[in-house]
């Protein structure tokens, strides 16, 4: 009886090890697959476990300090005119530096990392450099190298300085002007070079699935203002990225249109963006300065033609009993009066996509907390919007 006893033991022992056996590769592979899991929806999607997905977007014109108007608005036919054209761009450099652009950015700085959006728009990114002495007005042509603000790489580094980490992905250069001015600190004639720029920015701390853009684009617009008298073309531009977001795959483009005052031109820029970048099988975001007041107050039709072109506005989607509200311009050139407010609303975020849906749009003047100007960070509201993927057909596995 022992030995039967015996060997029924054995024998469960070495059935329970051949069932460890067999089990374990299976356990195995559960494991790995419980662990992968998160991993493997981060990355593209590849676990469709549903949910909302969506972008955050931004976009802010950062704003020169200055009213470049007064350059446009000299006669070149009076005697007198290279006096006025040096006195009126010392004028306006004096202007930039007044409204202080470093601080002004460490106020847009700060309202992009309190959001954290995925991408952001920034027109008026600009780029300004100096030569001295100059040499224009002795019919030089050395083009001006020493740099006195990057509004591009202030901002980033600021955002960097608040442990949000954006990179540019895409940028466009557009006017590009070199003019001499009065350097009032050494009683010399120096050159003053402003270089405009519209550049997205992407969080770069988003696993790759998550967040990853690639096909960066740019281009400036044939239709622009041209200012014979100095030999300027008032470049105005786009500038584009293919994103990946949460599996999903859309275009998003930044864009700058010329000013109200020359509405026609406007319009073929807008037109230009409709049959170049936008003009693609994909969805479409399309952010920026539009200079095209909705309420269409300022004299221009480009809203309506982007609307009709299929576009939706995000504000307006949202908000359709208050089309006149979410005001992102109209505070004053100096930045010093605090009753002068935004008074139209020219900064969008449009979207074009079946399985689009807007599910945020707000407007945010960026007000610096100071009692001497600049009050605020910018004569632009910044508009932050958030768009949805509806979900799509499932597909057959």
């Amino acid at each position: 009886m022992k030995t039967n006893e015996t060997d029924k033991k054995a024998a469960s022992r070495t059935a329970r090890r051949a069932i460890r056996t067999m089990l374990s590769p299976v356990l195995h592979l559960l494991l790995v697959a419980a662990l992968l899991s998160p991993v493997l929806t981060v990355l593209g999607g590849a676990v469709d476990v549903g949910g909302k997905r969506h972008v955050d977007t931004m976009t802010i014109n950062l704003y020169l300090g200055g009213g470049t108007g007064r350059v446009l608005a000299l006669n070149p036919a009076d005697p007198g005119y290279l006096t006025d054209l040096v006195a009126t761009v010392t004028g306006i450099y004096y202007e930039i530096l007044v409204s202080q652009p470093s601080i002004r950015l460490q106020g847009v700085a700060d309202e992009i990392a309190t959001r954290m959006p995925d991408i952001v728009a920034v027109e008026e990114a600009s780029l300004i450099r100096t030569e001295s002495p100059g040499d224009l007005i002795i019919g030089g042509t050395n083009p001006a190298r020493q740099v006195v603000f990057d509004y591009l790489q202030i901002l980033v580094d600021a955002l960097a300085a608040r442990g949000a980490r954006y990179a540019v992905v895409s940028s466009a250069n557009e006017i590009d002007v070199e003019l001499p001015m009065f350097n009032l600190q050494t009683g010399r004639v120096d050159d003053v070079r402003l270089t405009d720029r519209d550049a997205i920015l992407v969080r770069t701390d988003l696993p790759p699935g998550q967040l990853r853009v690639g096909n960066a684009q740019h281009g400036n617009f044939k239709n622009v203002v041209q200012i014979p008298s100095i030999g300027l073309s008032v470049l105005r531009g786009w500038c584009s990225v293919d994103v990946f977001v949460r599996g999903e795959q859309f275009r998003y483009i930044c864009t700058h249109l010329e000013e109200e005052t020359v509405p026609q031109i406007q319009l073929l820029q807008a037109q230009e963006l409709l049959s170049g970048p936008a003009r693609i099988n994909l969805p479409v975001i399309l952010a920026g300065d539009f200079n095209a007041d909705t309420l269409r107050r300022n004299g221009t039709q480009t809203y309506d033609a982007l609307i009709a072109a299929g576009f939706t506005d995000a504000w307006a989607a949202l908000h359709p009993a208050d089309l006149a509200g979410g005001l992102t311009w109209g505070h004053d050139e100096l930045l010093a009066d605090p009753d002068t407010g935004p008074v139209w609303r020219i900064d969008l975020v449009l979207f074009r996509g079946t399985r689009f849906v807007a599910t945020q749009a707000e407007s945010i003047d960026i007000a610096l907390d100071r009692t001497q100007p600049p009050l605020w960070a910018s004569d632009h509201a910044a508009l932050a919007a958030q768009v949805q993927f509806q979900p799509g057909p499932k597909r057959l596995r």
